[in-house]
């Protein structure tokens, strides 16, 4: 599994390592979504493109991640199967798949937003590590 879900008293959070910058973006965001309601493998569903810029690496991290959850939220969608391209370390575009959705079924618990509470994006042993924490 390439995240892990962590408790916190008023939010939950998720930690993840990847051996790339953007493969760690694709776990964050998978772990988002898994936390609420995993998607079956192979679900069919609708591609979505989302593309963020912001100031820094922590501020993308956010930023996308909210982007993509308020997506999941006008879409009335969960996403999953995410692609992750960056132009630049505070640019990215990501695309992935909309899976439609009750959210009166959901497993986990919404998440409201992301927030910047013990935030770590960071490059270590050759690889990449990432923690956030969401607001339930």
């Amino acid at each position: 599994m390439p995240f892990q879900v962590l408790s916190h008293t008023a939010d939950t959070g998720i930690e993840a390592t990847s051996d790339t910058l953007p493969g760690l973006l694709a776990a964050l965001a998978t772990g988002m979504f898994e936390f609420m309601e995993p998607v079956p493998p192979g679900t069919p569903g609708e591609p979505v493109t989302v593309e963020v810029e912001s100031a820094s690496l922590e501020d993308l991290v956010v930023d996308l991640l909210s982007e993509l959850l308020f997506v999941s939220e006008s879409e009335d969608a969960m996403l999953t199967r995410f692609e992750v391209e960056l132009p630049s370390p505070t640019n990215a575009r990501v695309t992935a798949t909309a899976v439609p959705i009750d959210r009166s079924g959901m497993v986990g618990a919404p998440i409201k937003a992301v927030t910047y509470h013990d935030l770590t994006i960071e490059e270590r042993d050759g690889g990449w590590y990432g923690r956030v924490y969401f607001d339930v």
